[in-house]
């Protein structure tokens, strides 16, 4: 059987030589690829990590000829770090089908399977010819399911998005009735007043929609109607 021989042990002072060698070396490889701590910090959350949120509106709240990106409530949810589901539909409301025959009924439904924490609605242009009483009675009682759903959910409606021409006082109505509603299970109504009125720079050629410039106008206008809420969002 062969003679184990012993290991010979290093002076003391050797050793902590050769650490100190080891230790500076790992330090330098290290800080040619480590970021700051700063930068870390201020990275996004995790996907998984994000709050959730939908938005529920038409077809200004879809984003209609811009990119989904540039829709305010994608830029409103980026603003807070939430995770985006838009719901909105071109064309609909809480009584008007939209373009693919759906109403704000059918996007609640949609939303009812998302778990959202933050839920933004929009009353729309599309409800001002509708009976009053049907925007009322349908407001009230998709309200009504979303708070039943999520009992800790916040909630924020806007005021609708009109032209650069006056508002008419058939969008008014909506307004007033949308944001009844809202207030009604405890959710935020932010009137937004007119961020677009006097300003046809802000539109798409057609008048109706806002171009890229508008939505962050009137995603701009959200903000500076949150700001006093922010510490309870």
């Amino acid at each position: 059987m062969p003679t184990t021989r012993p290991r010979r042990r290093r002076p003391l002072s050797l050793a902590l030589a050769l650490a100190a060698i080891v230790a500076a070396t790992a330090l330098a490889g290290c800080a040619a690829t480590a970021r700051p701590v700063a930068a870390e910090s201020a990275a996004a959350p995790a996907a998984d990590e994000q709050p959730s949120a939908v938005a529920i509106g038409d077809s200004i709240a879809f984003g209609k000829g811009v990119r989904p990106d540039e829709s305010w409530p994608a830029l409103v949810a980026a603003q807070h770090g939430w995770r985006l589901d838009d719901l909105a539909v071109s064309g609909s409301g809480f009584v008007k089908a939209g373009w693919n025959g759906k109403t704000y009924g059918d996007q609640v439904t949609e939303a009812l399977a998302l778990h959202p924490a933050y839920i933004l609605i929009a009353a729309t242009r599309n409800d001002r010819y509708e009976d009053p009483a049907r925007v009322e009675a349908n407001a009230d009682q998709l309200l009504g399911e979303l708070r039943d759903a999520f009992p800790h959910a916040r909630i924020i409606g806007i005021t609708g998005i009109w032209g650069a021409d006056a508002q008419p006082a058939t969008l008014d109505r909506v307004d007033d009735i949308v944001g009844a509603a809202v207030r009604a299970v405890g959710g935020d109504f932010l009137d937004l007043g007119r961020p677009l009125e006097g300003k046809a720079d802000l539109l798409q050629p057609d008048g109706i929609h806002p171009n890229a410039a508008g939505q962050r106008a009137v995603a701009a206008r959200i903000e500076s109607r949150l700001a006093p809420l922010v510490a309870t969002l």
